[in-house]
C-alpha cells in the first residue's frame, strides 16, 4: 500500500517525484481493473439425456406374425379359386378375341380368320380362347356347353336364337350385348341379346367354361 501524502508533504517535494507517485497511483489502479476485468468465468454444462426406444420382444413377434399371416392369407388359394382365376382368364381372352373381329366379313360357311358366318365367328373364338373345336352348326353348339340362365349370363357364354339355337349364335360380351356374325349386310357386328329383334327370338345360352 502506498503511503498517503499530506498537503503540506506535497508541497515540499519536488514536482518529479509527485508525478512519479500519480503514475505510480494510476498503474497499481488499472492493473486491479485489469485483473477484476479479466477473471476467467467457468462455462457452464447442460447435460442432455437421449432416451434411445428398443422394440421388446413381444412388439417384433407380433409385428412378425401380423405380416406372416396376411402374406399367407394374400398368397394361398384353393384349388377352386385357382380354377375359377384360369376359367376367368379364358372368358376374358374370348370377349378380346371376339372384339378383334369386329368389321369383319359375312361370308356363309367361313370360320376365320378373316371371314365368318355366325357359328364360325363362335367356333374361331372356342378353339382359339378355350381351346374347344366345336361343330360347325348352331344348332350342334346348342348343346356344346352348360346351359345357362339368362339372370347368370358371364361374358364369354354363347346365346343363341330361335328355337334350340337354330338360327343364330353369338358371343356374350356383358352389359346384354353379344359379338356375331350377322349377314352380309352388317357382317361381325355389336348387337343387343335381349331387346329389339333378337330379343324376341332369344332362345338360350351355353357356358363352354
Amino acid at each position: 500500500m502506498l503511503p498517503v501524502l499530506t498537503a503540506a508533504r506535497r508541497r515540499a517535494l519536488p514536482a518529479t517525484l509527485l508525478v512519479s507517485a500519480a503514475l505510480t497511483i494510476g498503474l497499481a489502479g488499472a492493473g486491479s481493473a485489469s485483473a477484476a476485468t479479466s477473471t476467467p468465468i467457468e462455462p457452464t454444462t447442460t447435460a442432455v439425456t437421449t432416451t434411445t426406444l428398443t422394440p421388446t420382444a413381444t412388439t417384433t413377434a407380433t409385428r412378425t406374425a401380423t405380416a406372416t399371416a396376411t402374406t399367407t392369407t394374400a398368397t394361398t388359394l384353393t384349388a377352386a379359386q385357382i380354377a375359377a382365376r384360369v376359367k376367368a382368364i379364358k372368358r376374358w381372352r374370348a370377349v378380346e378375341l371376339a372384339k378383334t373381329k369386329l368389321g369383319a366379313a359375312y361370308v356363309a360357311g367361313w370360320s376365320g380368320p378373316t371371314k365368318f358366318d355366325c357359328s364360325g365367328l363362335t367356333r374361331y373364338i372356342a378353339k382359339y380362347a378355350y381351346g374347344k373345336t366345336l361343330p360347325h352348326y348352331s344348332k350342334a353348339q346348342f348343346y356344346a356347353g352348360i346351359r345357362v340362365q339368362k339372370r347368370y349370363l358371364k361374358p364369354g357364354d354363347l346365346v343363341f336364337f330361335f328355337k334350340y339355337g337354330a338360327h343364330h349364335v353369338g358371343l356374350y360380351v356383358g352389359n346384354g350385348k353379344m359379338i356375331s356374325a350377322t349377314n352380309p349386310r352388317t357382317d361381325v357386328k355389336v348387337d343387343y341379346v335381349f331387346s329389339g329383334w333378337y330379343g324376341q327370338r332369344y332362345s338360350g345360352a351355353v357356358r363352354l367354361v
